[in-house]
């Protein structure tokens, strides 16, 4: 059962194409994903999500390959497959040291799979976070403070987990199809 529907750009409302277009121009997308079109229907939604994307990913202190693999690794771990491989295209356009295969033998957990150090501590927080928030001890925000990160960074950081459970949860109960240029991770 297909559940989603997609709302074209030339079937869009003013509203929703307006949405459209500032993805569009801050992305620098030539195209609407997958994602944003099956919100399409209702303009509030399609701007609420993309502002939430938009605030939490391209303003701020931390670097966006850093936020990129944030979502990246737990989506992985939430076994959404639409922003895992979303995220890998994006980790990958903005990480060219990385390959596609890096990023799948860091999913199965392999030991060399090579992060910068401060990358695999906010990673080890993101997957402790994504798993038990309530879990979380002075020792996990200490360590990230030990790698430089400052108390508004870390706030940073969890607003990056939690955009990306929320994300997770959408993407994953409608199923949504993979956008053409993105190769499936999960």
């Amino acid at each position: 059962m297909q559940r989603y529907t997609l709302t074209e750009y030339a079937d869009a409302s003013s509203a929703t194409r307006d949405v459209y277009d500032d993805f569009m121009r801050t992305t620098g997308a030539t195209s609407v994903p997958v994602w944003l079109k099956s919100l399409g229907h209702s303009a509030a939604l399609t701007r609420a999500y993309w502002e939430r994307a938009k605030g939490t990913l391209f303003f701020g202190t931390v670097p966006l390959p850093l936020k990129e693999m944030i979502v990246f690794a737990v989506s992985g771990l939430h076994g959404a497959r639409y922003c895992s491989a979303c995220h890998a295209q994006n980790v990958l356009s903005l990480d060219k040291t990385l390959t596609f295969e890096d990023l799948q033998r860091f999913l199965q957990g392999s030991a060399d799979f090579q992060l910068p150090a401060s990358y695999r501590s906010v990673v080890r927080f993101a997957d402790k976070v994504a798993r038990n928030p309530n879990g979380l001890t002075d020792a996990d925000f200490e360590e990230l403070m030990d790698e430089g990160f400052s108390r508004e960074e870390i706030y940073e950081v969890i607003a990056v987990i939690d955009m990306a459970s929320m994300f997770n949860i959408y993407t994953s109960a409608l199923r949504l199809d993979l956008d053409p240029e993105y190769r499936a991770i999960l």
